[in-house]
C-alpha cells in the first residue's frame, strides 16, 4: 500500500484534543497568567527572561503531548533521509525567496517601515542574547510547526488543500501580530501579518514535500538562527 501524503505519521485523537485544548491555552491564559507570578516575585524577572519561560513552557507542553507523533516522525525522517533532506533544502531555499521578495516590495512600497514582532525580539536579544537564541532557534520551531503545520494544516489536508494552506497560513501570521494589539496601530499590524504569509506558505509546503513535520521544523530553526545571529 503506497502511503497519502500526510497521512504516513499521524495523530492520534488523545494529541488532537489535547493540541487544541492547549493552543488555547497558550494564546488566552498563558501569557496573563506568567505576568502575573511574574508581578508576585520579589525580583521580577525582565521582558526577555519572562518570554524565555513562555517559550520554554510551551516546547515542554507540546513535547509531552505529541511525543508520540514527534518520535514517529525522527524514526521516518531518518528512513527516508534523502527525502527529508531535499525538502528542507528546497523548503530553505523557497522560504528566502519569498522573504527577499516580500522584502523587496515593503522597502519600495513602504520605505521605512518595521516589523513590529522583529523589532521586539532585538530588544529582547540585548537584554540576554543567549537565553533568545535557545528560545527561537530550539523552541520556538517545534512548538510553531507542531501546532500550525501539524495541527491545522495536516488536519485540513483532507478536507481541502486550499483550505489548509490559508488557514494555516493566516494562523502563524496572526501569532506574531495580535500580542501587540493596543500598542501599535492597525495598519501596521496588517502589514506585519502580510509579511508572515509567505514565510507561512513555504513551511507547509516544506511539510508536504517531506510529508515529517520536522523538515518545516528545521527550516525554520535554521532561519530564526541567521536572523538572531545577525544581531550579534
Amino acid at each position: 500500500m503506497t502511503k497519502s501524503k500526510l497521512l504516513y505519521i499521524s495523530m492520534n485523537s488523545t494529541e488532537k484534543v489535547l493540541g487544541w485544548l492547549y493552543m488555547a491555552f497558550s494564546l488566552l491564559i498563558l501569557p496573563t497568567a506568567l505576568s502575573w507570578l511574574n508581578g508576585k516575585l520579589a525580583a521580577p524577572m525582565n521582558k526577555g527572561t519572562l518570554n524565555f519561560v513562555y517559550y520554554l513552557t510551551n516546547f515542554v507542553f507540546i513535547v509531552c503531548i505529541f511525543h508520540r507523533f514527534l518520535r514517529d516522525s525522527l524514526i521516518c525522517a531518518w528512513r527516508d533521509v534523502w527525502n527529508f533532506i531535499q525538502a528542507v533544502i528546497l523548503g530553505y531555499v523557497a522560504y528566502l525567496a519569498a522573504s527577499k521578495a516580500m522584502d523587496f516590495l515593503m522597502s519600495h512600497l513602504l520605505p521605512g517601515f518595521s516589523n513590529i514582532n522583529d523589532e521586539a525580539i532585538t530588544a529582547m536579544a540585548k537584554t540576554n542574547f543567549t537565553l533568545m537564541t535557545i528560545a527561537v532557534v530550539f523552541l520556538v520551531p517545534p512548538v510553531e510547526e507542531v501546532l500550525y503545520r501539524g495541527l491545522i494544516f495536516r488536519n485540513l489536508w483532507q478536507k481541502s488543500k486550499a483550505a489548509a494552506y490559508l488557514l494555516s497560513m493566516a494562523a502563524f501570521a496572526a501569532i506574531h501580530v495580535l500580542g501587540y494589539i493596543g500598542s501599535a496601530d492597525i495598519t501596521r499590524l496588517l502589514l506585519c501579518f502580510l509579511q508572515y504569509l509567505p514565510a507561512g506558505a513555504c513551511l507547509a509546503w516544506t511539510y508536504s514535500k517531506a510529508d515529517n513535520i520536522l523538515a518545516p521544523t528545521v527550516v525554520h530553526a535554521v532561519v530564526n538562527a541567521v536572523a538572531i545571529g545577525a544581531l550579534r
